[in-house]
């Protein structure tokens, strides 16, 4: 048993070995990949982006190999007032 990072974002996925969790920490707006071993050892930063969100990711059948979905939303908000009809 450990205690789960209370950073992480909804959605542990285990690891093809079993051996670990992954999940995603977002911090000032920028997601990381974290990975939580089972065995006691520390957590530790999977992934070092200073930008944009994770919105998935995957690993490879033989774990080798990690891809990962990112990107970002803008949006604008404008305000109408007093528009004559």
């Amino acid at each position: 048993m450990f205690e789960f990072d209370q950073r992480g974002l909804p959605g542990l996925a285990f690891l093809l070995s079993g051996k670990a969790v992954t999940y995603v920490v977002r911090e000032k707006g920028v997601d990381n990949l974290w990975i939580q071993p089972l065995d006691g050892t520390p957590r530790r930063q999977l992934t070092h982006f200073t930008a944009e969100r994770i919105a998935g990711y995957a690993f490879s059948k033989d774990g080798s190999q990690l891809g990962i979905k990112r990107g970002h939303s803008e949006s604008d908000a404008v305000l109408l007032r007093n528009i004559p009809r």
